[in-house]
């Protein structure tokens, strides 16, 4: 790998000393933050978002749709001038949208105003640990899934290639993946540069494919690491981005046969990559079902954070609360699970968000928390 390509993935992905220059390059002093406002056009419900830029894909893109499904209103979107982090802390203790979120270090968000506010982790790794066989791997999921994905399998004749060579990588980056992150990401796609992806992910790994029949319909580009007893999952697709292979349940295929061969092949710890704070998202209730420990990642967002403000008490506000179940964390970092409820509004439980890696589930009363001035537990 070159120089400079080593250097880059080290700054997206490094930990160490890496991770801490990161940090602190992202929160430099006179740096300005983005502020973008989502508002509904009847006034319904606005919620803003200020801070680290990474927020616009990772934090801000679900809090608007959940805003567009309470109110069923387009949102309008409104960019400001960027902020510094003094503008910030004014905006914070003046804020002009009902709900305010604020990507910050972890530092500055146990320092902002513990008034109606949660902090929550900027982002979540989930980490599953190998043990044993194949079969001792499918224990730690449910009968029934195990059963689901067992008469799938059969059905759609689905079986793992390792593939290393290079047109092997160019078929998954180009015909799988990027429409992938098109098809259901659009502007907000995360992802990798392909040189980076071909440098620092695929010679340092390989893609694993799902084959229905002799036809490949889904990947993963595996990054191995710690004498390869490590599996990092990175970059995930599904032929031609065609959604079909989404509801067959190839991409479900893609995690069991890649606990397979890491079972197989003496590893130690798959990582199934990020998911965002909010476990109502698609990606945490489909990777939950394998029970993966969530855990701070190790690289530059392990010290960043989410301070969450909850500026105004209306209809729209609870409802979007309580439609909207979160991760926070405490001032020791351990993660808990947020409900929220009221007299009239039963806490969304159907959306589960146990697990390991997740010390507690709390329910907040919304009579309470505005009531008694906002502290949150």
């Amino acid at each position: 790998m070159d120089i400079w390509t080593q250097l880059r993935y080290q700054w997206i992905s490094g930990t160490g000393p890496v991770a801490s220059a990161r940090q602190r390059w992202a929160s430099a002093p006179l740096r300005r933050f983005p502020h973008r406002v989502h508002e509904s056009p009847g006034g319904t419900l606005s919620t803003a978002y200020l801070g680290y830029p990474e927020g616009l894909t990772y934090i801000l893109p679900y809090l608007a749709e959940q805003q567009t499904a309470i109110t069923d209103e387009w949102m309008s979107t409104v960019d400001n001038a960027p902020r510094t982090w003094r503008e910030i802390k004014a905006a914070v203790a003046n804020p002009t949208s009902d709900i305010v979120a604020v990507g910050c270090s972890r530092g500055q968000a146990w320092r902002l105003p513990r008034h109606r506010s949660l902090v929550l982790p900027f982002r979540l790794h989930l980490l599953l640990d190998v043990i044993g066989d194949a079969d001792a791997m499918y224990k730690t999921v449910s009968k029934n899934e195990r059963r689901q994905f067992a008469n799938l399998r059969k059905r759609h004749e689905w079986s793992a290639e390792v593939a290393t060579a290079d047109e092997d990588f160019d078929f998954f980056y180009e015909r799988m993946h990027l429409p992938t992150m098109d098809i259901r990401h659009g502007r907000d796609t995360r992802s990798v540069e392909k040189p980076i992806a071909y440098r620092a992910l695929f010679q340092r790994g390989f893609v694993l494919y799902v084959k229905e029949g002799e036809k490949r319909v889904a990947g993963v580009l595996i990054r191995l690491e710690d004498n390869a007893k490590t599996v990092r999952m990175r970059l995930i697709g599904v032929l031609d981005g065609d959604e079909s292979h989404y509801w067959s349940g190839a991409v479900k295929a893609v995690y069991y046969l890649t606990m397979e061969w890491a079972a197989a092949n003496g590893c130690t710890l798959i990582d199934f990559a990020g998911c965002d704070p909010f476990p109502g998202r698609g990606v945490f209730q489909f990777k939950r079902r394998f029970h993966p420990r969530a855990e701070h990642p190790e690289d530059h967002y392990r010290n960043r954070r989410v301070y969450f403000q909850i500026a105004r008490d209306t209809p729209a506000v609870r409802d979007f609360l309580v439609a909207t179940p979160m991760f926070a964390t405490d001032e020791q970092d351990l993660v808990y699970a947020v409900h929220f409820t009221d007299s009239t509004r039963p806490p969304r439980t159907s959306i589960r968000a146990d697990g390991p890696g997740v010390h507690a589930c709390r329910t907040i009363d919304l009579d309470e928390f505005f009531s008694d001035g906002g502290n949150t537990p």
